[in-house]
């Protein structure tokens, strides 16, 4: 199942998840925007814009006199953050398209370059991602910045490889493993030096990778929180399809995997993801 079709069947999910998700992601959420550092004024496109949380606190940052264009490839995600930013009184706008090929200072720019494009974990999916960066790259303007979160390895990730590989012995699914760095899925820029080389090859200068390590917090109980993982994520799918008592069965086991990371606030899981910077010479 490509992107394409995993989000736009867990469109649903992320738009009625969305504040919760961001919770839990803690520090990694607001990284790559914190260190984009948008002025008043200015124009910044949100690349795989998901539900439109980040172009929302984007659209607080730009102002009325700035602009956010926010894109995604699955048309619910779309209309689930048109309706956040409308709410927020973003000046902006939401649409539909492939970051990888669509001109996206002209369907989400009306035409102008951009001063800064953000990414929030959407740039893990592109099956070519060097044409991806460099087609990003011509969207923005001379001297244009990027920020982009995509995860480390998934050994670094428990939060999800815990889940993910005690779901599929309960399930009983017969399911290749997380696509490995490289391929197109969550884990594909997780290799800091080819990413710095892509982006490098992309044209990009000044490029740097941080890391960011913190807990992703499955809250209270953690049985929301692990049920959210499990709805929204690659085993979205098949989790879904499965009868309650199933799935309890599964939240179940995965909390009981993950009981060494119990806190007073719930089970804060150890997670890593890289920063990436760069600009536009």
């Amino acid at each position: 199942m490509d992107a394409e079709d995993l989000f736009g069947r867990l469109a649903g999910i992320w738009d009625e998840q969305a504040e919760a998700m961001d919770s839990a992601m803690g520090a990694h959420g607001p990284a790559a925007r914190r260190a984009l550092d948008v002025q008043p004024g200015e124009r910044v496109v949100d690349l795989g814009c998901g539900p439109g949380l980040s172009a929302v606190a984007l659209g607080s940052e730009v102002g009325r006199r700035g602009w956010v264009g926010a894109i995604d490839i699955a048309p619910d995600m779309v209309r689930a953050a048109a309706r956040r930013m409308a709410a927020a009184g973003v000046h902006g706008a939401a649409v539909t398209g492939d970051v990888a090929g669509v001109d996206v200072a002209a369907v989400a720019g009306e035409g102008r370059p951009f001063d800064a494009a953000h990414s929030r974990f959407g740039l893990m999916f592109f099956p070519e991602p060097a044409t991806a960066f460099a087609n990003i790259g011509r969207a923005l303007r001379p001297g244009g910045r990027l920020a982009a979160s995509v995860w480390q390895d998934l050994d670094r990730n428990p939060w999800m490889a815990v889940t993910s590989a005690t779901a599929v012995q309960i399930l009983g699914i017969d399911r290749p493993p997380l696509p490995q760095p490289g391929q197109p899925g969550p884990f594909s820029l997780a290799d800091p030096e080819v990413t710095l080389a892509l982006l490098s090859g992309a044209g990009f200068v000044d490029v740097e990778v941080r890391s960011v390590e913190s807990p992703f917090l499955f809250d209270g109980d953690g049985a929301a929180g692990a049920a959210r993982v499990l709805s929204a994520g690659p085993l979205g799918p098949a989790f879904l399809a499965a009868d309650e008592d199933r799935r309890h069965e599964v939240i179940d086991g995965v909390l009981s995997a993950l009981e060494c990371h119990r806190s007073a606030e719930g089970f804060a899981v150890p997670a890593a993801s890289w920063c990436l910077t760069g600009r536009r010479p």
